[in-house]
C-alpha cells in the first residue's frame, strides 16, 4: 500500500474528526463537565464475631444437674451429650482434660449400672455418707430415730444403754446428751482404732465380733440397732447373745429389712441383693417371731416403718444435691457418691415394691418363772 503525501494525510484527519465528532463539526466545542470527587466511603467495620455459646450452652450438662437426672429417672435437656462437668477448683492445665474425662466416665458408668462395684476409695465413701446423712451418721434421719426408739421403750437416766454395729457415734452421742445415760457404742474390730479415742466416761467403746457377738450377762437395759441383723451371719445366735445382755425387763429395739412374703424374689429385690457390698439374708416375719422366742425375747410390738423409712432418704440425697451446686466434689468424690447412690437407690426401689420392708420392732427380755413344791 503506497503512502500518502503528507498534505493529504492531514486533510484525511481533518475530514474525519469532523465526522466522527458533532461537536467539533459544529465549531462548539462542549466543556467537559468538572468531575465531582468522589465521595470518601466510612471506613468498613470489621466483620463481627459471631458470639461464642455460653459455658451453659456447650453441649455439656454440669454433674449436679446430670446426677438430679439420673437420681430421679428423668431425660436430660435434648441436644446434650454424655460428658459432664464439675466446678474443680482451679485445675491445672495437666489435670483439668484427665478430671473432666474421669467424671465423664463416672456418669456412663452410672447409666450402665455394672453388676460389681468399681474399686472406689473408701476415705471418700466415709466422706460422702457424712456429706448424705449429717456428720457423725451412718443411717438417714440423723437423730431423730434413735430417739424415737428410746422413747418407745421408755428411756430414763441412769439406765445402761447400747447402740449396736451404728457405724458412727451421732445416734449415741444424740442418746447420752439427751437422757444422760451410759452409753457402749459397740463396732467391729476393724472400726473400733477409729473410734477408741472418743471414749469418755459414760460413752464406752466395745469391740463386738457379728459372728460371735459377746454383751456380756445382764449388762444393759436398752439395747438398740437399726437395718443390721439382715447382713449378720447367725442371727439366731446374735439374738440370743443379745438377750443374755438384757438385765430383767430390758428392752431390745431394733429395725430390720425383712421378707413382706415367701414369694419369688422380684427383679427390684435382686437388683438390690446385687448392689449391697454384704449380701442380705432376710426373714421373714414368722421366722423372726420363731427366732425372737427361741432367744427368750417376747415382741411387744412390730412396725412397718418403710415409707417415713423412704421419706428420710428420699430428703437426705435432696438435700445433698443442692450442696453440689456450691460445693462440687472432685471426680474421686464423684466417684463415690454414684457407688453409694447406686445401692440407696436400689434399696429404696425395693422397698417400694413392698415385697421387703423396714419393720421396728420392740422386744422385751421374757422372764421364766420356776415353781418348787413343798419341800
Amino acid at each position: 500500500m503506497r503512502k500518502l503525501p503528507d498534505e493529504h494525510t492531514q486533510t484525511l484527519e481533518s475530514y474525519l474528526v469532523t465526522v466522527t465528532r458533532p461537536e467539533v463539526r459544529s465549531g462548539v466545542a462542549k466543556k467537559q463537565a468538572p468531575r465531582k470527587p468522589a465521595k470518601r466511603s466510612a471506613p468498613s467495620k470489621p466483620p463481627k464475631k459471631a458470639k461464642t455459646k455460653a459455658a451453659a450452652d456447650d453441649n455439656y450438662v454440669p454433674f449436679p444437674d446430670r446426677f438430679k437426672a439420673w437420681w430421679n429417672g428423668t431425660e436430660l435437656p435434648q441436644d446434650k451429650d454424655a460428658a459432664i462437668h464439675t466446678k474443680q477448683h482451679a485445675p491445672t492445665s495437666a489435670t483439668k482434660a484427665e478430671a473432666a474425662e474421669d467424671v465423664s466416665a463416672t456418669a456412663q458408668a452410672a447409666e450402665d449400672v455394672p453388676a460389681a462395684a468399681p474399686n472406689v476409695d473408701s476415705e471418700w465413701l466415709e466422706k460422702i455418707r457424712a456429706r448424705i446423712w449429717g456428720e457423725d451418721f451412718a443411717l438417714p434421719g440423723g437423730d431423730g430415730v434413735i430417739m424415737n426408739m428410746a422413747k418407745a421403750v421408755d428411756l430414763k437416766a441412769g439406765d445402761h444403754a447400747a447402740d449396736i454395729l451404728p457405724g458412727c457415734l451421732g445416734p449415741g452421742r444424740a442418746l447420752a446428751e439427751a437422757f444422760e445415760t451410759p452409753i457402749t457404742c459397740f463396732f467391729p474390730p476393724s472400726d473400733i482404732e477409729r473410734y477408741a479415742a472418743e471414749e469418755k466416761p459414760d460413752f464406752n467403746m466395745s469391740v463386738l465380733d457379728p459372728e460371735d457377738p459377746d454383751f456380756g450377762i445382764r449388762v444393759f437395759d436398752k439395747l438398740f440397732c437399726r437395718e443390721v441383723l439382715c447382713f449378720l451371719p447367725r442371727r439366731e445366735n446374735f439374738l440370743a447373745k443379745a438377750a443374755a445382755g438384757l438385765r430383767g425387763g430390758g428392752n431390745f429395739v431394733f429395725n430390720d429389712v425383712v421378707m413382706m412374703n415367701d414369694a419369688e424374689d422380684c427383679a427390684a429385690v435382686k437388683t438390690w441383693r446385687a448392689a449391697e457390698p454384704e449380701k442380705p439374708i432376710m426373714n421373714t416375719m414368722a421366722e423372726y417371731t420363731q427366732q425372737l422366742t427361741a432367744a427368750r425375747l417376747e415382741t411387744k410390738s412390730t412396725a412397718n416403718v418403710s415409707k417415713s423409712y423412704v421419706a428420710l432418704v428420699e430428703a437426705d440425697w435432696r438435700r445433698l444435691m443442692e450442696s453440689l451446686e456450691t460445693d462440687p466434689l472432685p471426680p474421686e468424690g464423684v466417684d463415690a457418691l454414684m457407688e453409694e447412690g447406686r445401692r440407696w437407690q436400689a434399696r429404696i426401689a425395693a422397698l417400694k415394691t413392698g415385697q421387703i420392708a423396714i419393720v421396728r420392732f420392740v422386744t422385751s427380755l421374757r422372764t421364766i418363772r420356776s415353781l418348787s413344791g413343798p419341800a
